[in-house]
């Protein structure tokens, strides 16, 4: 469900299954399932509206979603101040507790004593107040964890954000282990996938610079991306030459040479291809690996094609493959590592094994004992 508006607003399906089981193991009835998915409706919208009203006021353009686990309001970052980027994350607790606040003077204003009404007002209250705080803890991606985030980079820069990883993934280990022992396991759960969430972003951002963060270097690489999917080769490489002069390295640094690689090798620049890759050859995506597998064995760098050959054959598991990684492995005197990888290229059809034995790589291990016992089984 969709609606328009200064704010767009969004609700997933799920939003709705994941409110309805909570409410049914906090009541076990119907009506209080109703009721709990009205209260949870309320509480999240106006968190994310505490958001995306800030984010407005700055001239933002927001949208609001509901999806499974909650809410997320989305907006286009640029270059925020870090105060706006404060004020924008802390407005959704803010609000948050501005309803606790309200269900609070309801509910000691003693406006009637009807029961239901008493019941969920007070868990109105509770809900919000409860909520409110948790979401505070420093934690991503819970907002206190954006909020620690914001006021370490403004320090620090993006030593700032890295540091705001760990120290998340180590209060929320923490967290986790005191919501288990009081035996709430669903939140002890999910902290810990928040303290995996956290080392799992920290481990991404190794390769982050500086320059990753520059918001017009950005927009370049998505300019040659969406070049790149229109086919405009020409446009995209020299978008590509232009991050790579602005980004000596990180993240947008090693995707714009990857990209430039590739460009590269269809020109049949192979040479120049190759030293690109080779310049940002850890992590690279699975079709850049087999790239950088085949330029290697053409410059001869067969230390990195044995490096490289696990993962190339893997991906690709071609006759072509285990026959460079055969040759690679003799080159470099590992007789049985050639013979297991010729007997595999064997094995993928037809080989002509003579003839490909009497070239000059296979000398280093054309008389060792290993190489031969696998050889003889092809002959």
């Amino acid at each position: 469900m969709r609606l328009p508006g200064k704010i767009p607003f969004s609700i997933h399906p799920f939003f709705w299954l994941i409110a309805a089981l909570i409410g049914w193991f906090n009541s076990g009835n119907l009506i209080g399932t109703v009721i709990w998915v009205g209260i949870i409706f309320v509480s999240v919208v106006i968190h994310e509206y505490g958001h995306a009203t800030a984010a407005l006021f700055f001239g933002k353009h927001p949208r609001v979603d509901l999806v499974a686990f909650g809410g997320v309001t989305s907006y286009e970052m640029g270059n925020l101040s870090f105060w706006k980027q404060f004020v924008i994350v802390f407005n959704g607790p803010l609000f948050g507790f501005i309803l606790f606040a309200v269900f609070y003077l309801l509910l000691h204003l003693h406006l009637s004593a009807n029961p239901l009404w008493v019941g969920i007002v007070a868990t109105m209250e509770v809900v919000n107040l409860f909520w409110t705080i948790l979401n505070l803890i420093p934690v991503l991606p819970l907002d206190g964890g954006q909020l620690l985030r914001i006021i370490l980079e403004s320090f620090w820069g993006l030593k700032g954000i890295k540091a705001s990883f760990i120290v998340g993934m180590c209060i929320a280990v923490a967290v986790s282990f005191f919501f288990f022992i009081l035996q709430a396991f669903l939140i002890g759960a999910l902290f810990f996938l928040f303290a995996f969430h956290s080392f799992d972003t920290y481990r991404k951002t190794q390769f982050l610079s500086e320059s990753d963060r520059d918001e017009e270097t950005r927009k370049r690489m998505q300019r040659a991306e969406a070049s790149l999917s229109q086919g405009n080769k020409g446009e995209a490489k020299a978008l590509l030459q232009n991050v790579l002069a602005h980004a000596s390295s990180g993240i947008l640094h090693n995707t714009a040479s990857q990209y430039l690689a590739f460009l590269l090798f269809e020109e049949g620049k192979r040479h120049e291809a190759y030293e690109l890759l080779l310049s940002v050859k850890e992590g690279l995506p699975d079709e850049a690996v087999c790239l950088m597998h085949e330029l290697a064995f053409e410059e001869k760098n067969f230390e990195l094609v044995t490096h490289l050959a696990t993962s190339c054959y893997r991906m690709v598991p071609s006759q072509e493959v285990a026959l460079r990684n055969a040759k690679a492995f003799a080159s470099l005197q590992f007789a049985k590592q050639s013979g297991g990888w010729l007997q595999t290229a064997w094995n993928m059809g037809t080989l002509d094994v003579e003839n490909i034995l009497k070239e000059s790589i296979f000398d280093p291990v054309r008389k060792n004992p290993e190489f031969i016992q696998f050889i003889s089984k092809l002959q």
